[in-house]
């Protein structure tokens, strides 16, 4: 059984990581581009976009590279990290849950409102990210500005495990642990994701949601269908769903139409709230 990544391709090799330590927990590598000091045309300090990366990927995928480019030529920053048991940070998959990755989140978000005190968060997730960033703006709706998710993996674990025979799943309990090729490597998946992942329903997320979240997701993705975005969407005030015609999961050919329907929602929002404060 073999399992899509939720990723993208590698892109440009990041810079010397940088590292986020914490006593007990695992040291996270992320990679920062603070916004330009001084003036840059922006009444409070400049935005900061963080990138939350899909399953079996890193921080350095050709999406997450090429979103930087985008955001910092506009003179914001951005930071795109590994989360726990993925890239160059530590741990490793066994212990994979939507809690732990909400808690790397966390640990990104923090590390930015210290950077750059005042400045707006906006939150880009793919797939596994991508649920996950919606769940953390949903709970800590103080500290998100807006979200952007691109394929959001609803039921991520719950759909694996659907996919496996009743054999298999009993395994998968037994040992502790499913081996699942991704790429050219094997992920070490955890039981524990199982019952982590039913502590966040997709209608207890739709109702908490506030932050303005955008999902971007391509019809043809074969590995979460689009049909659980459109769900979403429609139970969720405060999403909107844009559907890429003939896009499959990963859409890394379709980088430059995600960013310019980002970056579209993104000034609506931004031009909408200074309207408002006239």
């Amino acid at each position: 059984m073999s399992w899509a990544p939720g990723g993208e391709t590698a892109g440009p090799a990041p810079e010397a990581p940088l590292f986020l330590e914490a006593p007990g927990r695992a040291r996270l590598a992320f990679s920062w581009t603070p916004p330009p000091g001084g003036s840059s045309g922006f009444s409070a300090p400049p935005p900061v976009w963080i990138f939350l990366h899909g399953l079996g990927s890193d921080r350095s995928g050709s999406k997450a590279a090429r979103f930087r480019e985008w955001v910092v030529s506009r003179g914001h920053g951005f930071l795109s990290f590994d989360f726990t048991g993925h890239g160059e940070s530590g741990g490793d998959c066994r212990g994979l849950t939507l809690s732990r990755n909400l808690e790397d989140a966390g640990r990104a978000v923090e590390f930015v409102r210290a950077e750059r005190p005042g400045a707006e968060v906006v939150l880009i997730g793919s797939s596994m990210g991508g649920i996950a960033a919606l769940w953390y703006a949903a709970l800590h709706p103080e500290a998100v500005a807006q979200v952007f998710a691109i394929a959001p993996a609803f039921g991520m674990t719950a759909r694996f495990a659907a996919s496996l025979s009743q054999a298999e799943r009993t395994d998968w309990a037994r040992r502790g642990f499913y081996p699942v090729p991704i790429g050219e490597s094997v992920l070490e998946f955890g039981w524990g994701a199982v019952a982590d992942e039913r502590n966040y329903p997709d209608d207890r997320l739709a109702a908490a949601l506030k932050t303005p979240a955008l999902l971007l997701h391509g019809d043809a993705d074969a590995v979460v269908p689009v049909g659980l975005s459109r769900d979403f969407a429609a139970s969720a005030p405060a999403a909107h769903l844009v559907e890429i015609a003939e896009g499959d999961h990963r859409l890394t050919e379709r980088r430059d139409e995600l960013f310019e329907e980002m970056w579209g929602a993104f000034r609506r929002r931004t031009e909408e709230r200074e309207a408002a404060a006239r």
